[in-house]
């Protein structure tokens, strides 16, 4: 136990030094940051969608407001959508995203908050595919394990041009929940 102990220490120790090393060497040489690749979704935009029927729940349109921002020293970016009161979103969602990248790991990394009282997850991405950024999570939804899918496009001239939500059902199928397509604000 005692060796066991000291090499999760020793694990810790040179994962924290390669993680710094990394941060003075991108400072220092002034090398992109692999968050740089998220630029597109900084900025301000309104959303139009549909939030599909769930349970009890009825599916009904969407329109919101988007917020990205790059935070902590820029090693973060943190996206804030507020979904627009309606007659059909009595109790509309918000929800908080921090993005992030693991250097130790080579990955994307992800927590996402919400305003339903118990919704939380923590994701991972690989990066990139063409325009799409996809990340799996896993949280809690009203007090039990869910697993939860974002799947974020963006568009050069448009920034995050939309975002797509899905949940696995009692299958281990994906379902999609919500669905946006998004522009900048003007």
């Amino acid at each position: 136990m005692k060796h066991a102990t000291s090499a999760i220490i020793i694990t810790l120790v040179c994962a924290s030094a390669s993680f710094t090393a990394q941060r003075v060497l991108a400072q220092t040489t002034g090398a992109p940051s692999p968050l740089d690749q998220l630029d597109d979704f900084v900025g301000d935009g309104i959303c139009t969608g549909h939030v599909m029927a769930m349970g009890s729940k009825p599916g009904h349109d969407t329109t919101g407001k988007y917020h990205g921002e790059k935070i902590l020293g820029g090693h973060w970016i943190v996206m804030h959508y507020d979904q627009d009161q309606s007659a059909s979103a009595p109790e509309p969602y918000h929800v908080v995203q921090y993005l992030g990248y693991d250097a130790a790991n080579q990955r994307f990394v992800g927590v996402v908050l919400d305003n339903s009282g118990s919704g939380y997850a923590t994701g991972t991405s690989p990066g990139l595919k063409g325009d799409t950024l996809t990340f799996d999570n896993t949280g809690s939804a009203h007090g039990k394990p869910a697993s939860y899918r974002d799947v974020f496009t963006r568009d050069s001239r448009n920034g995050m041009s939309g975002h797509t939500g899905m949940m696995r059902d009692k299958h281990g199928s994906w379902v999609k929940t919500d669905e946006e397509t998004c522009r900048k604000a003007s």
